[in-house]
């Protein structure tokens, strides 16, 4: 157990790249290092995974715990996984109101935002290469993307109910298919707001980390109005820029509402249901669930439901940029060296945009 918990603490030190580059890690550990698993076994609940709603990276690291060493493996795993970004979020939020006082350290953090826009808009491909083909993704992206941008519809409701659409136009939706969607649907007491919304968040958001950006941000930003979004964006930028995964961006949100309880707060709900799962009925149903034809078409709508607020979300979080030079130089350099060499480290070229957008304001300031 103790193997389990030192392996993905080092993973948790070292992932950058994102949730798919964490998996992979995972897999050349847990296949071809050690040995522990074959490959048909690691991809057969890897696909499964897609189909949950929460973050994949965690949810396949507590796959992985709870498969080898139970419950208590599959926290271990967890808790490794997300200590080392949980205290750098800690750290970031701390530390926060006083650095972005500079107006050089806004300057940096708006070119860390216009790379990782890119790292996001790349980051879809997963999402849309297995879908695309479909008559209906499409249409449902730009449909969600419209509803996205009114908010007329919380994103939670949006996702699940076009998840439900895909499975009603790709075959006959009986009552056994109508009870396991309605598994997703679950009464919430009011509990402290805060930890309301990020456990509703992880427990119905499908895809990945990435996939909650939308959902977050129209809860902390729009609707609450805990944040502005700036706050949003740098938080965002922060929680790519570590090991971890995406979402431990909720600790530097929940940290700049309520401190360090809102932080804690904040990533319990982001994870709880997705590891509930993982330790409780998922790994007893994997065989069954491979079987289910439904999984891939309630995921099929809700993918691109997810694909439409993410696009929409990158839209509003350059709203303010879109007449700057550097902000399409940025972006688009971002995009072509990742879609061109997909290995290439985020941290590197965010921490770069980031340089390289300051340098040039000097440059400008100095022309005049």
């Amino acid at each position: 157990m103790l193997e389990i918990f030192k392996y993905f603490l080092h993973l948790g030190l070292t992932g950058f790249g994102g949730p798919l580059m964490l998996i992979q890690h995972m897999r050349k550990h847990f296949v071809h290092d050690t040995k522990q698993m074959t490959s048909e076994e690691f991809d057969q609940a890897f696909t499964l995974i897609k189909a949950m709603p929460g973050p994949i990276a965690f949810q396949m690291a507590s796959f992985l715990g709870n498969k080898f060493h139970k419950a208590m493996g599959a926290f271990l795993a967890g808790f490794a996984l997300l200590l080392p970004s949980f205290l750098m979020m800690l750290m970031a939020g701390y530390f926060y109101s006083d650095v972005v006082k500079f107006s050089s350290v806004d300057i940096v953090l708006d070119g860390f935002l216009f790379s990782v826009s890119a790292v996001i808009l790349i980051s879809l491909k997963s999402l849309v290469s297995t879908n695309y083909k479909s008559l209906i993704f499409i249409p449902i992206v730009l449909i969600n993307m419209y509803l996205a941008w009114v908010q007329i519809v919380p994103e939670p409701v949006l996702i699940i109910a076009f998840g439900i659409l895909g499975l009603l136009l790709n075959q006959r939706f009986d009552r056994l298919q109508l009870f396991s969607v309605a598994f997703f649907f679950v009464d919430w007491q009011k509990v402290f707001e805060l930890f309301k919304v990020c456990l509703v968040s992880g427990a119905v958001v499908f895809g990945t980390g990435f996939a909650l950006i939308p959902v977050l941000k129209t809860n902390f930003v729009d609707m609450n109005h805990w944040l502005t979004i700036k706050e949003f964006n740098d938080g965002v930028i922060l929680g790519q820029m570590t090991p971890g995964p995406i979402s431990i961006s909720g600790a530097f949100f929940g940290y700049q509402v309520s401190g360090f309880l809102g932080a804690l707060l904040a990533i319990v709900g982001v994870f709880a249901m997705p590891f509930f799962h993982m330790v409780t009925w998922f790994p007893h149903a994997v065989k069954w669930l491979s079987k289910q034809k439904w999984i891939n078409n309630f995921l099929l709508g809700a993918t691109a439901a997810v694909v439409g607020s993410i696009l929409t979300t990158i839209i509003t979080m350059n709203a303010q940029s879109y007449n700057k030079i550097m902000f399409w130089t940025l972006f688009i350099t971002t995009f072509v060296i990742l879609a061109l060499r997909p290995k290439t480290s985020i941290v590197f070229l965010v921490l770069a945009a980031g340089i390289l957008n300051l340098l040039f304001s000097f440059a400008a300031v100095n022309a005049v």
